[in-house]
């Protein structure tokens, strides 16, 4: 520790504060002499003081959804790295999840919970609630947000002809709310222009074989997935329609896949909500207020999205 403190250039009780998650320093310093003891590959030890002080130092990080990699990668580091254990409970089929709210393994276990892509419900929360620890949750975001960010994109492109692509994790009123988006930014609705696909390349190839089966070719397609995304744009440079050039193309979500092919696409900083979520929630067991809102979903600009010709 006094290594950390001398490279640091603060003391060896503020480095010990710092990194324990104690208050009495700044976040400013909390954050500069974590990234020094990183780079110094320093680990906090969990004294037998410590424990017997009501710190168990190990957080229980409940998740709906393991494909949330980043997400989860951004939590765990985080959480490591301020000397935490982690409790991975994966509550993904109901059976399971039903079981853990009833048990609540996690009692008397742990600091905190983080709640990932779970849509915790009502008695649940309050079953969590009733741990007496700090407990905080990222939800999945609202879906026609990202819509919203599309539609917006291609009408200042001058598009006015834009086909919706919803695949079955999606479906319900998403296609009603891209319908609306649609007629409120000026563009056509069209019920022939409204596709299910499954969610992969080969749904996203079908899904231009419907389109070009109709009257017309919309001059944009907007796609719930990547993966569908990919297929539309395989499919049509197949058959050799230009992308951007007679139809652009973006997709809500699958960064690292809409990334390497170049499609324009609606993108979140899920590594990034990670790390945000255990700021808050170390800022929770400090008894602060979180001093940041999470990173926000954004468009990421790319080769497949272009002016109407």
């Amino acid at each position: 520790m006094s290594d950390v403190a001398r490279a640091a250039g603060v003391s060896a009780a503020t480095v010990s504060r710092a990194l324990r998650g104690e208050p009495g320093v700044s976040e400013a310093t909390r954050r500069y002499v974590t990234e020094v003891a990183k780079r110094m590959r320093y680990a906090i030890a969990r004294d037998a003081s410590s424990l017997a002080g009501g710190r168990r130092y190990a957080i229980a990080v409940l998740t709906a959804d393991v494909g949330r990699g980043e997400l989860l990668a951004g939590a765990e580091g985080a959480l490591r790295q301020a000397g935490y254990d982690v409790l991975l409970y994966v509550l993904k089929e109901p059976e399971a999840r039903s079981r853990f709210f009833e048990e609540l393994p996690l009692a008397r276990r742990v600091d905190g919970v983080l709640a990932l892509s779970v849509d915790l419900g009502e008695a649940e929360g309050v079953a969590l609630a009733g741990l007496g620890v700090p407990v905080v949750e990222v939800r999945d975001d609202d879906p026609r947000e990202a819509l919203r960010l599309a539609v917006g994109h291609l009408v200042g492109l001058g598009h006015r002809d834009v086909a919706f692509v919803v695949t079955g994790d999606v479906v319900g009123d998403v296609d009603e709310s891209c319908d609306e988006l649609l007629a409120e930014g000026g563009l056509r609705v069209r019920p022939e222009w409204t596709l299910w696909s499954s969610p992969t390349v080969a749904g996203g190839e079908q899904v231009v074989d419907a389109l070009l089966d109709a009257e017309r070719l919309p001059t944009a397609v907007i796609s719930s997935s990547g993966e569908v995304a990919l297929g539309v744009f395989l499919r049509l440079r197949r058959d050799g329609r230009a992308v951007p050039g007679d139809v652009s193309i973006i997709s809500l979500e699958g960064a690292d896949l809409t990334r390497a092919v170049g499609i324009t696409a609606v993108e979140v900083a899920w590594r990034e909500r990670g790390e945000h979520a255990v700021d808050a929630l170390l800022a929770g067991l400090r008894g602060e207020p979180a001093d940041r809102e999470p990173p926000a979903v954004r468009l990421v600009v790319r080769d497949s999205s272009g002016p109407r010709v």
